[in-house]
């Protein structure tokens, strides 16, 4: 996987907001221990790795999830999660609005699955049915439905129908 910025340039960066009093502190063998750990460091290597921006008229938004392996120790998940909480007002109407979608998806994805499934036990000949329109024998078998007692019965009637 591809990198998003060299760890040269992210020390860069990192350096840069170093206070200048406490740069001077850093010798030349200091200096080189912080740009082997930065070559090191695997920044930008998730499993998951979806960005996304949303631009609606003037507003721009945009979504990062990434996922995988935790490296992080508890300490740092901790002061993480200080600063970062998950149940903000926000973060709780996005959550609850990403269920309601999902659930929502889903009831209409099931529902539409189940419909498509032939219901072989609602076409069963426990479920006859009448039909009024047709009110003579000749008729009745020429439909291929059973002429009884004076009325046209229907013996393959779906009862979802």
């Amino acid at each position: 996987m591809l990198k998003t910025q060299p760890p040269n340039l992210a020390f860069e960066q990192v350096f840069t907001q170093i206070n200048p009093e406490i740069k001077k502190t850093f010798d030349e063998e200091q200096i080189k221990a912080i740009k082997r750990t930065f070559d090191s460091q695997d920044w930008s290597n998730h499993t998951l790795d979806l960005r996304i921006s949303f631009p609606i008229s003037k507003l721009k938004f945009y979504l990062v999830l990434l996922g995988g392996t935790e490296r992080r120790s508890k300490q740092r998940l901790q002061y993480e999660r200080s600063l970062h909480p998950l149940w903000t007002p926000i973060n709780s109407i996005f959550l609850i609005l990403a269920l309601i979608i999902l659930s929502a998806s889903s009831f209409a994805i099931f529902s539409y699955a189940l419909s498509s499934i032939d219901l072989t036990f609602s076409s069963s000949p426990d479920n006859p049915t009448s039909i009024p329109w047709i009110d003579n024998e000749s008729d009745c078998q020429y439909t291929r439905r059973t002429w009884r007692d004076r009325k046209c019965w229907d013996y393959e009637h779906n009862s979802m129908f």
